[in-house]
Formats: C-alpha cells, sequence, structure tokens
C-alpha cells in the first residue's frame, strides 16, 4: 500500500495513506527488526511480498504500454514543438514569494508553544531588563555532558536564560567569552522597553498555536485517526517510541487485537468538518501575520497544499478557505505578478469590508504588480480604521470604568506630557511619561516598575506598524520604479518577463541606446563628464518636475520610516563630550567596517569601539527594524544628503550590532543592507571624485607636517620666506585664506588652486553661495564615506595579489582554485539608484571638486 510520511512542526512522523480507494491489507509490509521481533509479521511477510511484487508488474506494464503507444502516434517533430512552446516550469505556492520572508526566521518555529507563551510573559515583565542584578540563578558552566550551549554573547533581552541547544550540537564554544555589556539606563519618569515587540511576540505566539493545531486536524482528516489516538501516537519520541504504539495507533495493527485500531472509515462529511477547522486556524493566521504564517507554512511540507481546495470543492463560497487558497495556489516561480490579479481579495472584501487584513493583503498585491498608488491607498485606509478602532475601544474600555477612575482620566489629559495621541506614535517613542496610578506593578523586591505603553491595552495593534512600514516600502519602491522606467524608455528597451524569473539589470544592457549603467568606470557610473550617455540620462532624469515628483515619494517614505521607528524605543548612553569625540570620518570608517562584520556570510571580525566606556545601544526587536533603518540610508543617498547620511549610517551601525531577538528570532537578512553596502561599494570603485582626500584628512597631514619641522628647520627657512613675500602683491588679499587651500572643507587641490582667494565655503563666491555651501560639504561629507570603504577595497585586491604570487612561489600554478560562486544579495534597485546619481548628484559634486 503506498503510504507517505508527514513530519509535523514537533518533530512527530506520521504515516498517511496517499491513495484512499486502495483498501488496507491485513498485515502492513514488514521491515528486518519487525519480522526479527515478531513471528506472526515473520510467517504473513511471503505473502505481502507477492503482493507487493504482482502489483509492481503490473504498473510496470500500465506504465510501458502508454511509452510505446507515443512513440509512433506523435511522431518526433511534433512533441519537440509542444516542448518548446510549453518548457517545463517550476511551480510554487504563493506565499513563498512573499517579501521580508527571510526576517521571521528563528527558533520560534521549533521551540514548543508552552516555552514560547513562558518567554512572552517574560517578555512583557518590567523586571526583566530593569533590574540591575540578574533575577535568576547563575548557570553553571557548560560541559561536555550538558545539553546546554552556554550564553550567547549577543543575548542581551535573555541573557540570564540557557540556551536549548540539540544533543549534538557543539558545547564550551562560548564558555570563555565575557558577559554583555551593561544597558543604558531609560531617562526618568520612562519604562524601559521590552526586548522583543509584544505585537510581534503575541502575533507568532498565537501563529504557531493555530498551524499546529491545523496540521493536527489536517494529519486527522488525511490518515483518519481520532484525536486521542494522535495524542497516544505523539506521546513518543520520534523513532524512538514503541514501533507497536505507533502501528496501533495508525490502525495497521495491535497486540492480537480484533479491531486492529481503526478498521471503519471516517466518514466525508466528519472529514471535510475536520478540513474547514483545519482552514478557519489557517485563515486566523494570515490575518495575525500574513509574513510570519508563510514561514511557518512552509515548515510544515505538504501538510497544507491541497486543503483549502478540497474545502472550495465542497463549499465554494467559504470565505476562509478562499483567502488560504489565495496563497497555497501553485503559480510559476518568481512570476506572482503576471500570475496573480486582486480580483479574489476585492470579492472578500466586498462580503467582509471589515476585515482590515483583506485590505493589507490586496496592498501588497499591488506593489507587486507595480500598482503603487492603489497600494498606498490600502495601506492607509489600513491605518486610519486601525486607529479609529483603538480610539473606539479605549472609549469602550473607559466607560466601563468608575466615575472616579473617568474623572482621574480626565484630570490627567490636562497635565504636561501626560497626554496621549492615537494618530501616531509620539516624536520621542512610544513610551511618553506613564501614569503613576494605572501604569506600575510591583517589583521582585516590592518597588514599583514603570510598564512600557505598548504592553498597555492602548498599545498600537500589530497591523498598524507594519502597514506603516509597508506604505513607506511602496512609497520607496514607486520612486525607483519612475526612474527605472524612465530609463528604460531612454535606452529604448522594454521589460519583458522571462521564464526564468530574471530580473532585468541596467549593468547588463545589450541592446540599449546607450549601454546603461557602467561597473568600475572611475569617471562615474555614466561615463565621461563629455559623453553622449551623460547629456541624455541628465536631460532625462534631471527634469525639474521629474525631480520634484522623485524627490516627494522618497520624502514621504522616509517620514513612514521614521514613524515606524517610533514604536521602538532606544536606550543610548549619555552624550558624548565634544572634546573626546572622534571626527565624522572615524565614524563612517567604523560604521563601514560594522557592517561588513554583520552582514550575511561575512567572516570579518567587528572592529574595536571608539568609546570603551559607552553601554551598547539598545532598542526593543522588530523583524523589520533592520530593514526600516536601511531604506532610510537609500532614502537619503536619492535624496543627495550625505551630510545626514553620514551621521545616520554611523547611528544604524550601532542600532544593529546591539540588536537582538534571540531566543525567538534569528538575525534577519535584509535586502536594503545589502543595496546600501553595494551601493557605497560601487561609488568607491567606481568615481574618483568621491575617494579624494577629504577636508580632516589634509588638515591632519598639514598638522603633521608643521609639527614634524624641528625649530632648527623653522629659522633656517624663516629667510627665505622673508625674501619671497615681497614680490608678491596678491598676499594682501589672501592674507585671511593663507592656509585655506590645503585645509578646505572640499579637501580639493584643484579647487584651490583655481580660487585661491576665495574661503573655502565659497562665500565670497559670485555665484549662488547657499547651494555652493551646501555641493561643498555634501561633497566632503561623501569623502568621508567613501574613503574607508576604496582603502578596504585596496586592501584586499593586495592580499589576493599577495596570495597569488605565494601560489606561484610554491609551485601551485598549474592547479586550479574551484570557481567560487558569488550570488548577489542585492536586488536591480543598486543600478537604478547609481544611475539617478551619476545624472543628478555626481554632477553637481564634480563641478565644485
Amino acid at each position: 500500500m503506498p503510504v507517505s510520511t508527514t513530519t509535523l512542526s514537533d518533530g512527530t512522523i506520521i504515516i498517511c495513506e496517499t491513495d484512499k480507494d486502495v483498501k488496507l491489507p491485513p498485515t502492513p509490509p514488514s521491515s528486518p527488526s519487525s519480522r526479527s521481533a515478531s513471528p506472526l509479521l515473520s510467517t504473513e511477510a511471503p505473502a505481502a511480498d507477492q503482493q507487493t511484487t504482482a502489483s509492481k508488474k503490473k504498473k510496470k506494464k500500465k506504465t510501458k504500454k502508454p511509452v510505446k503507444s507515443k512513440a509512433p502516434s506523435g511522431g518526433t517533430k511534433q512533441p519537440s514543438a509542444g516542448e518548446e512552446d510549453r518548457p517545463s516550469v517550476l511551480c510554487i505556492s504563493r506565499n513563498k514569494h512573499w517579501r521580508y520572508i527571510s526576517s521571521y526566521h528563528g527558533p520560534w518555529l521549533q521551540l514548543p508553544v508552552e516555552l514560547l507563551e513562558s518567554l512572552l510573559v517574560i517578555n512583557l515583565d518590567p523586571a526583566t531588563l530593569s533590574s540591575s542584578e540578574p533575577r535568576l540563578p547563575a548557570l553553571p558552566p557548560p560541559s561536555p555532558g550538558n545539553g546546554s550551549n552556554g550564553v550567547m554573547q549577543r543575548a542581551r533581552g535573555f541573557a540570564g536564560l540557557a540556551d536549548h541547544s540539540p544533543p549534538d550540537s557543539p558545547h564550551g564554544a562560548f564558555a570563555n567569552l565575557p558577559s554583555p555589556p551593561p544597558l543604558p539606563t531609560p531617562k526618568p519618569g520612562k519604562a524601559t522597553p521590552p526586548p522583543i515587540d509584544p505585537g510581534v511576540f503575541r502575533s507568532v505566539t498565537h501563529i504557531r498555536r493555530l498551524i499546529d493545531e491545523a496540521s493536527e486536524l489536517s494529519v486527522r482528516a488525511s490518515s483518519g485517526l481520532s484525536a486521542a489516538a494522535l495524542g497516544s501516537m505523539r506521546g513518543g519520541t520520534g523513532y524512538s517510541q514503541n514501533p507497536w504504539a505507533l502501528a496501533h495507533s495508525l490502525g495497521l495493527g495491535g497486540y492480537g487485537e480484533s479491531s486492529n485500531g481503526r478498521n471503519v472509515a471516517m466518514s466525508a462529511m466528519r472529514v471535510h468538518r475536520l478540513r474547514v477547522l483545519a482552514v478557519q486556524k489557517l485563515a486566523a493566521a494570515y490575518k495575525a501575520d500574513e509574513i510570519a504564517s508563510s514561514v511557518m507554512v512552509m515548515q510544515g511540507g505538504s501538510v497544507f497544499d491541497d486543503i483549502a481546495e478540497r474545502v472550495l470543492k465542497v463549499d465554494p463560497n467559504d470565505l476562509d478557505a478562499r483567502y488560504v487558497h489565495f496563497f497555497h495556489e501553485k503559480i510559476p516561480s518568481r512570476q506572482l505578478a503576471e500570475s496573480t490579479s486582486t480580483s479574489l481579495l476585492d470579492s472578500l472584501i466586498a462580503a467582509q469590508p471589515h476585515r482590515l487584513e483583506f485590505f493589507r493583503t490586496r496592498g501588497i498585491v499591488h506593489c507587486f504588480r507595480d500598482e503603487f498608488a492603489m497600494a498606498v491607498k490600502d495601506f492607509t485606509y489600513v491605518l486610519k480604521e486601525s486607529r479609529a478602532q483603538r480610539k473606539t475601544k479605549m472609549a469602550h474600555l473607559t466607560s466601563g470604568m468608575p466615575s472616579e477612575q473617568r474623572t482621574k482620566g480626565k484630570k490627567r489629559k490636562g497635565k504636561p506630557g501626560g497626554t496621549k495621541t492615537f494618530g501616531q506614535a509620539p516624536a520621542d517613542g512610544t513610551s511618553s511619561p506613564p501614569n503613576v496610578d494605572g501604569s506600575t506593578i510591583d517589583g521582585p523586591d516590592g518597588e514599583p516598575l514603570l510598564l512600557h505603553p505598548s504592553v498597555l491595552p492602548d498599545a498600537p495593534d500589530p497591523i498598524e506598524p507594519q502597514c506603516l512600514f509597508l506604505r513607506g516600502a511602496a512609497y520607496l519602491q514607486h520612486a525607483v520604479y519612475l526612474i527605472e522606467q524612465t530609463i528604460l524608455k531612454l535606452e529604448g528597451i522594454r521589460k519583458d518577463s522571462t521564464l526564468d524569473g530574471a530580473e532585468l539589470r541596467l549593468c547588463y544592457i545589450e541592446n540599449g541606446r546607450y549601454g546603461g549603467v557602467e561597473i568600475g568606470n572611475p569617471e562615474g557610473p555614466l561615463g565621461s563628464k563629455q559623453g553622449e550617455k551623460l547629456n541624455a540620462y541628465q536631460q532625462a532624469l534631471g527634469n525639474e518636475e521629474f525631480k520634484e515628483q522623485i524627490f516627494s515619494l522618497v520624502k514621504k517614505s522616509l517620514r513612514d520610516h521614521e514613524r515606524f521607528l517610533s514604536h521602538f524605543d532606544v536606550l543610548e548612553g549619555p552624550p558624548i563630550d565634544p572634546v573626546d569625540d572622534v571626527d565624522p570620518s572615524r565614524k563612517a570608517e567604523h560604521a563601514f567596517l560594522l557592517s561588513q562584520s554583520f552582514r550575511p556570510g561575512s567572516h570579518n571580525p567587528p572592529p574595536e569601539p571608539l568609546h570603551y566606556d559607552m553601554p551598547a545601544t539598545f532598542t526593543t526587536y522588530h523583524p523589520l527594524l533592520v530593514e526600516s533603518h536601511f531604506s532610510i540610508l537609500l532614502c537619503h543617498v536619492l535624496l543627495g544628503d550625505f551630510p545626514t547620511l553620514l551621521p545616520a549610517f554611523y547611528r544604524t551601525a550601532l542600532l544593529v550590532e546591539g540588536l537582538e531577538g534571540y531566543p525567538v528570532f534569528l538575525p534577519p537578512r535584509s535586502m536594503a543592507q545589502a543595496e546600501f553596502v553595494e551601493i557605497l561599494e560601487r561609488l568607491a570603485g567606481g568615481w574618483r571624485t568621491g575617494i579624494q582626500p577629504h577636508s580632516l584628512m589634509r588638515s591632519t597631514c598639514l598638522a603633521m607636517e608643521l609639527s614634524s619641522r624641528s625649530q632648527k628647520a623653522k629659522e633656517v627657512e624663516r629667510p627665505r620666506v622673508l625674501s619671497i613675500l615681497p614680490p608678491e602683491p596678491m598676499a594682501i588679499s589672501t592674507s585671511n585664506s593663507l592656509l585655506t587651500p590645503s585645509i578646505g572643507v572640499n579637501g580639493s587641490s584643484s579647487s584651490s588652486a583655481i580660487h585661491p582667494s576665495n574661503p573655502p565655503s565659497g562665500r565670497v563666491s559670485p555665484q549662488p553661495s547657499s547651494n555652493r555651501i551646501d555641493l561643498v560639504d555634501s561633497l566632503d561629507y561623501a569623502r568621508m564615506l567613501l574613503v574607508p570603504v576604496a582603502a578596504r577595497q585596496r586592501e584586499k585586491a593586495e592580499k589576493a595579489a599577495a596570495e597569488k604570487i605565494a601560489e606561484k612561489a610554491a609551485g601551485r600554478n598549474g592547479k586550479k582554485k574551484p570557481v567560487s560562486i558569488n550570488i548577489p544579495l542585492h536586488g536591480p534597485r543598486v543600478e537604478i539608484i547609481m544611475a539617478w546619481l551619476g545624472a543628478v548628484h555626481l554632477v553637481e559634486l564634480d563641478m565644485v571638486a
């Protein structure tokens, strides 16, 4: 009998029938271990083997006949032409195409639900991070015999918990690591933020329970198991349990019982009801968070493949089944936009207009289909209705309170700092000063602990910050889409979908009019300054109306991402004294090295901290936090605001370094992070003006040169200087800028030589002074960003050259190294942004260089 095995999320293996029409044989096919253990099965084994061999022979004859019949009837040319017209395409479920799936991976997919709920309680407890001393007893050092793996190096939120690692994992690797640095203390009157966002934590815990229950129901409907039989089967631990108990639970045999488990097949109505219950739980999970639910459903294999489709065969109007089938429907791989329409979601919204989750899903589909205006409309509606529902819910809760508490609340509203805005989060985050009466609990030692607003009843639902993020991403993608369409029109290329779903990159345009974006050209991403390509791109992308449209979309994206980040508080150390602080160039270098260290697949160690006595920056974890931070940096790049980009990059690197979602989430793989780092590397390797010495480097070189001169050298040099000064009459007009050519803000020797009488700020220039000042400052900050990147690239090139020379010296020149597969982690947005920079911003910066 053909059977299939299904592995549940907890490791339980369930054997299911794949063909219901085949009746159960009297005894199952036996294995060598079972034959040695049971004499009854060993006597009946030959009969079973004869039946299986006979069925195999019949199947071989049946499969051979159509093959022989197709060969003479079809001919040789027609099948080949049909195969060419219809090539084989990989079809996968629609939910596997959802964006940001890699941000939701983590141990929450495998941990027991009870443990997840316990961790949720610990996460909501303000004493988890507010106490200076650890409340839990110290864990013993890990030994090869125990099952713990020590405390993770970056587990700040749950540093006192044990690491539940598999028994076969390596032990003692982190035994000698130092304890995590202390967290910064919150401001007076502010509550300590939780380690992980409570809304997301509740969602994934709820999703985990729903999908586990749905998996159980689906397995019962497929195999005919009762709840008691399935529970007894799950009492063991995989294959280590008693095999007879497993067979008895599946109805495959027993200890001489005549019933042999469930002999009577489950009725069709009962099977349908089980599937309907499973679909209802799946729909509730997708409504809670469709990204996290997609990740969880993918862990279950083929348990949920056709469950919604089978329910729809009985009841085509089941809304939950239609919603679940939308995610589980098989479509060609990487062709979601061409294979998905919004008609199903439109009908679901018409049937249940109060379900905001349908609007969120439709907005995501609109983004896939490049219908960004309609996506923004859906996300905006969700935000407006979610805030209105939250306001109504709080009004209903306050109306049920006694009159004394309501009057206290009204009086409290008039106090400064006690107001709450329901439209959006406050400017300093969601940790507004809490109420002393209703927002405190007793700590372990009896001291009052402030509750964070994110754990209170009036906290925003998880859909609200998520739609803020999605709307900000839609604005940014809309701006990039408009730039790409303008470039494709300029190049005379039409963007068509391919069979393999490959994305069009502007650096690999073959039949374009101008050749697209160039990589590694020192003149810039668009080639020479006098070239035809740069002029054409500048006329197309440098149009004032078009630039205003792009800048408007980018600023809206920046606004939404900042509002999204305002929901998560940040604990930082005290401000650093400007005397003790480092210069911006060192901050840029530190930020780039940090971003290289936590890049996926990187083996670079993190750099040494710039301030050893400063506590690590801490913020509440959210799976989309890293993507949002680097999307803000991309917005600054599109705006050409390099003076704002540098400190934002430094702060983002510090935040991401201290970000930790363990033991619930793994570090996310951010597409925006990979794209931002790739843009810096492209600019450093393909824009000569951007890697020239900046003002701080020139001033440092000048100070080192002056300090290296001895007093004797200065005395010898002084008569020569006095003899040269009289014949120079222009020294009177340049007395205030005698040293400015070497320490100017722009840091360029050519500009110093051309304009020796102008100060580095350019205020005396007859040109528009304010614009020139901004461009000079932007160029200087851009050089501070790109110089350490270029230095890192030179270091890698020198290391590779040294390794090649060493191989030649060792006589291994003839041996070929295995070709390393270099899969780019970034998307096609890198080339689009590079083209925008080359046509709009780099041209202006080259003019003031």
